[in-house]
């Protein structure tokens, strides 16, 4: 068996992963587990950057835009899309119903989510925006100035959150964690093409026992140390 030469061989990995890196952005992307705040929490860094380091062109977040976006370019309404942000599935006796139905117009999930993909990346490359959820950071990890971040806590903190936020019972919340992180994670590996694990992410923050300030300024203190802001 041939010997392999280890530092030539670790130089070729290094710059075969080099080729894949992109040379735009800056963007951040924020994922959760279900119950986290990560919308307030990138409305809060993005006002962060803008008061300190924004020029003209300012830092924006979006997540919900993505999907009027993606509607546009498949020329349907967000209603008619929704249920591929709200990791549902059609079934295909409804998808084959649509396809008769619609005809010319209609978009399959795998057409759906390639757009949403286009979109999100698009977003990404296009530079200084924080973008929450929707599979980001499988989306715009190989950018090279990029930011991946996930908030996580424990199951029972989060359901206090959830049961609060939407006014159910704390075996409902339960529940319904356990579901939407399913969903989410099966939502992100579309994307990731294997299986996600946390190393796909930059830093993760416990939303538990820091505070949502704490947060968007530990963020805001790592894009500038990459050069991001």
């Amino acid at each position: 068996m041939a010997k392999i030469n280890l530092s030539r061989y670790a130089l070729e990995r290094l710059l075969e992963r080099e080729k894949h890196i992109v040379s735009t952005g800056p963007a951040i992307t924020i994922s959760r587990e279900y119950g986290c705040p990560s919308k307030l929490i990138a409305a809060m860094l993005t006002d962060l950057i803008n008061e300190k380091y924004a020029g003209k062109n300012k830092w924006h977040w979006i997540s919900k835009e993505i999907l009027e976006e993606t509607a546009r370019k498949l020329g349907l309404t967000p209603r008619e899309i929704k249920y591929i942000f709200e990791y549902k599935e059609r079934k295909l006796l409804e998808d084959l119903l649509l396809a008769q139905e619609k005809k010319n117009y209609y978009h399959s999930d795998w057409a759906i989510r390639k757009t949403l993909g286009e979109v999100i990346r698009a977003t990404a490359m296009e530079g200084k925006v924080v973008i929450v959820g929707r599979a980001g950071v499988a989306l715009a990890r190989d950018i090279e100035a990029s930011l991946h971040v996930k908030l996580i806590a424990p199951s029972r903190w989060r359901a206090v959150q959830v049961a609060k936020t939407h006014d159910i019972s704390y075996e409902k919340a339960c529940k319904l964690i356990r579901e939407m992180d399913s969903k989410r994670k099966k939502f992100l590996e579309h994307y990731l093409k294997k299986e996600a694990d946390n190393t796909i992410f930059d830093v993760i923050f416990n939303c538990s026992t820091l505070s949502k300030g704490e947060i968007a300024q530990t963020i805001l203190d790592m894009a500038r140390q990459k050069k991001l802001v």
